[in-house]
């Protein structure tokens, strides 16, 4: 069943499979075409990640997600892309291939297995997130929210009917990643979708894992103002409601809920 949970994988095991690909070229940058639809659809049927793909739910500066089946099971599926950039490894421009620059597949194939494997781990701490379903290279898939192939609208896009109680859902949402040595880094009412009178976590490419004690002291110093935004966005984004709070407050409670001396235990993990 392609939503149903992977086995929990290891951030070592990812990284141990990454630096075997390709010989150790991971860091070359690649001239590769532009992905489409239909080579989508190709790569994700020979590697069973869906039967059918279908047309572009949204698109940012590194990955793109299709709406996508398995059978007649809807799925989001996240490639994760080359794209355009006016700077060449350590800074100096580069062309190749009529100026189209990106970095290579695997380094794609990296990112989309650093989230995956973000998703895995908050999903299965009970957090709302689309659950992850399987990956394969530099793509994945995940549970689609919507109904009859519409997605569901984005935060800042939705009528919300309850609006405390969607707010401190969010709010414990943050706190419960927070738990599982996760920050969002990019929260937003672009990045939460509102779906069955529920909101739900997406987009987790700039999350900041500090699941590792080795180097959290500064990890966390640096992420404490990431983690304040996140906060302050929600805050803001909900005083149109009319509710108010103090986000300095809010971020010092929830960093209380962690001490550096705090282990990551997966068979912790609810799911």
């Amino acid at each position: 069943m392609p939503n149903t949970p992977a086995p929990y994988i290891s951030k070592r095991s990812i990284a141990q499979r990454q630096m075997s690909k390709d010989d150790g070229q991971r860091g070359r940058l690649e001239d590769l075409p532009e992905i489409t639809l239909s080579s989508v659809r190709a790569e994700a049927i020979a590697t069973q990640l869906a039967t059918d793909v279908h047309g572009t739910i949204s698109a940012g500066k590194e990955a793109t997600v299709f709406y996508a089946l398995w059978r007649d099971f809807p799925l989001a599926l996240k490639v994760y892309r080359l794209y355009a950039t006016p700077h060449a490894k350590g800074g100096k421009r580069k062309k190749m291939g009529g100026g189209k620059i990106g970095f290579s597949k695997d380094i794609m194939s990296y990112w989309a297995a650093r989230e995956f494997w973000i998703l895995d781990r908050i999903f299965r701490a009970g957090v709302k997130v689309p659950t992850p379903a399987r990956h394969i290279d530099n793509m994945f898939t995940a549970r689609f929210l919507g109904n009859n192939g519409s997605a569901a609208p984005l935060l800042k896009d939705a009528v919300i009917e309850y609006p405390q109680r969607i707010y401190d859902e969010i709010i414990e949402g943050i706190f419960a990643l927070y738990r599982v040595f996760i920050i969002h880094g990019d929260l937003s009412g672009y990045n939460i979708l509102y779906f069955n009178h529920e909101p739900w976590f997406i987009d987790f490419p700039q999350a900041i894992d500090f699941a590792s004690r080795v180097g959290r002291h500064r990890t966390l110093k640096e992420g404490r103002h990431i983690l304040l935004r996140d906060i302050t966005n929600i805050v803001r984004f909900f005083q149109r409601y009319g509710i108010y709070a103090d986000p300095e407050a809010l971020c010092e409670e929830c960093m209380e809920q962690v001490s550096e001396s705090d282990s990551f235990d997966p068979k912790s993990l609810l799911r």
